[in-house]
Order: structure tokens, then sequence, then C-alpha cells
């Protein structure tokens, strides 16, 4: 439970970091680099196979792990949660980007904003999926294998942050340095725990902290999941569109920051 409370704390510093940094800028709303509404079906697809992945995935770790009574317990039941989170999720966000409301009722900037909170959900999970092949080699003794996963899964975490970045940019809600504070704000902090409890207070690591962070990235994409959906309800409710109008960026901008802070915890205790 340290690194939760590890990352709750990172979490409201680099809140308060990030949305001190951009609360003089704004929205540059212009052309979509892509059709976001083409991009949205096509987004859906492509998780309603992953999620059929994920499914599968839980299915033969349970049934070959019934079959092998020297599993690690430990790993075992990480993998599964992260996992069984990572299904979850691709299902409810290919229905959420499947709703995004329709700019010519709703406005322009609305859709970019469920667009947005869609995308980090996906890219969260893409990574919580990735992250859970660590467990999944310890699990069935291959330890020595996984140690390539602690270059790899950084790396690619890297190489993602482009993409999510051009997203965000692209939709005009935030510019690609404000993504770039946000990672680096976050891996400063997340190293600077690892640090504390590899020196300090080594009794605090706990080999279920990646199966807490896969919770707590459940909990972040339920925020974020809730907060997208009500966006098709701003053509019938002017409350609900004056909120997204007045706090529409700070969203993504909090949004971004829980994100670049989950998945640098996630990698330092999967």
């Amino acid at each position: 439970m340290w690194a939760v409370l590890a990352f709750l704390l990172a979490a409201a510093i680099g809140l308060v970091t990030v949305l001190a940094a951009g609360h003089r800028r704004s929205a540059h709303l212009g052309n979509h680099p892509w059709i976001v509404y083409d991009t949205a079906k096509v987004h859906a697809g492509f998780m309603a196979g992953l999620a059929g992945f994920a499914f599968t995935g839980v299915v033969l770790i349970v049934t070959l792990a019934r079959d092998r009574p020297g599993v690690a317990e430990s790993s075992l039941n990480t993998v599964i949660v992260m996992f069984l989170v990572a299904y979850l999720w691709w299902v409810g966000n290919a229905f959420l980007i499947s709703y995004i409301p329709h700019g010519d009722l709703s406005g322009d900037f609305v859709p970019r904003v469920h667009f947005s909170l869609a995308s980090t959900i996906e890219y969260r999970t893409v990574f919580l999926s990735w992250f859970a092949l660590v467990p999944l080699l310890e699990a069935n003794g291959l330890g020595r294998i996984s140690h390539i996963l602690y270059f790899l899964l950084p790396a690619s975490l890297l190489f993602g942050s482009v993409l999510i970045s051009m997203a965000a940019d692209g939709l005009g809600l935030l510019r690609v340095s404000e993504t770039y504070l946000s990672a680096a704000v976050a891996t400063v902090l997340a190293l600077a725990y690892s640090g504390i409890v590899a020196f300090a207070g080594p009794a605090a690591r706990s080999p279920n902290s990646a199966l807490y962070l896969a919770l707590v990235i459940f909990c972040i994409n339920g925020l974020g999941f809730s907060l997208a959906a009500l966006t098709p309800l701003v053509q019938r409710y002017a409350g609900i569109k004056r909120f997204y109008k007045q706090y529409g960026r700070r969203i993504v901008i909090a949004d971004m920051q829980l994100t670049m802070a989950s998945l640098a915890f996630l990698w330092l205790g999967a």
C-alpha cells in the first residue's frame, strides 16, 4: 500500500505543478490533423480485439496455473488482476469512444475533450497490459527473460508518449511541451519514491505493488470514463456545456498528469 500512498502524494504535487504551469494558456482550436469521428470508429474496433486478447489471456493463465502448483502466487495474482482490469476497460472504452458527440450539435470543443479522455484511457490500458508481461514471466519461472522488459517497456512508454502528445496537441487541448512536462514531473517523483524505498525503507517494498497500482489505474480510468460519458449531454443541459467550456482544458491537463504518474509508478512497481 505504500506505493499507492506515494502515488497519491506524487499525483497531488504533480497536479499542482502542471496546472500552475498551464493556467495562463488556453486551447488553440483549429482543424484536426485527422477525422476524429472516423478515427473513433477505428479505435473501437481495435479495442474490441484487444478485449478478446485480454480475456483469453486470463483464461489461459488460470488454466495453466492449475496444472503448475509451483507458480509464484503473488505474481500470478498480479498478472490476473492487470489483465482483468485491461479487459474491463477495453470493453468500456470501446463503448465510450463510439459515443463521441457530434461537433455540429455540441460545438467543436466538447468532442475534443471526449476524444482526449478516451485516448488516455486507451493509452493507460495498453501499457497496463504490457507491464503485465513482467509478473507473467516471473510467475512462470522466466525471471531472467523478464529483465529484458525492464528496457523494452520504458522505451516503449517513451515512444508511446510521442503518439499521445501528438494527439493532445492535434486536438488543440494540450501542447507537446505540456505533455512532456507532465511526464518529467511524474518520472522525477516516481524515481524519488523508488530511491527512498531502496535506501531508506526497503521494508516498504511489496510484491503486490503492481497489483495495487493496477487498481489505481482502474479508478483513474473510471474517473476519465465518467467525465467523457457526460459530454453528449451538453446539447440538452447548458450547465454541463458551461462546465466543459470552463474546465475542459484543465481536466485534460490533470488527466495527462495522472496518466504519466500512474504509468511511471507502475513501471517502477512492476
